[in-house]
């Protein structure tokens, strides 16, 4: 039977929600991550995604530790950005996740703004309200393709990223890329590409 004193689950999810928000935006492999498109043109997506799926797996389970939250955050770093995070990060942020999940759990809420408060102010880069939209153009005539009136697909830059001062990049217009193939064991084809200007 669970205790008066803990808090109530349907409380939980969105509570914890903003934690998790809070301590992402503080996680310097993630803002790197998406600034260098590793996870792709809607990186910013898939780390909300990471929030959302984050939150549920750890208000979902009724037993979460640091380490089985360590090796699912490992995992989507791994498969949706192509990231493997060394100096401990994800171990850090996996333990403040459970310390403040277990204060919500043990009806401690009103201890969590002065622990966040703590770590000090840090940018707002991601919120889950700031999902990046496309806008599908079609590739022979330039305009809307009419069938995707269900997607909601209209691109905006990522807010408050730190790419603003860099350099651009040379410019690839009228550059080609030429592919090659080489043998390199029988039964398998190695195509390394070549960019030509």
């Amino acid at each position: 039977m669970a205790s008066s004193s803990q808090i109530p689950l349907a409380h939980l999810p969105p509570a914890f929600k903003e934690i998790v928000e809070n301590v992402f935006n503080r996680w310097t492999a993630l803002l790197l991550a998406v600034e260098h498109g590793m996870g792709g043109p809607l990186g910013l997506n898939t780390a909300i995604e990471m929030i959302n799926y984050i939150t549920c797996y750890c208000t979902d389970n009724k037993k979460v530790d640091a380490y089985d939250l360590r090796d699912v955050m490992e995992e989507i770093m791994d498969q949706k950005f192509e990231t493997i995070c060394e100096y401990e990060s994800i171990d850090e942020i996996s333990d403040i996740l459970i310390k403040y999940l277990n204060l919500l759990k043990e009806n401690k809420e009103d201890q969590v703004p002065a622990e966040l408060t703590r770590m000090g102010p840090c940018e707002i880069w991601i919120r889950s309200s700031n999902r990046i939209k496309m806008q599908m153009m079609d590739d022979i005539n330039g305009t809307e393709d009419e069938d995707l009136d269900d997607q909601d697909m209209d691109i905006k830059p990522a807010p408050a990223t730190r790419s603003a001062g860099m350099n651009p990049s040379p410019s690839t217009e009228r550059s080609t890329t030429e592919f090659h193939e080489e043998n390199v064991d029988p039964g398998w084809t190695q195509v390394r590409g070549r960019r030509r200007r």
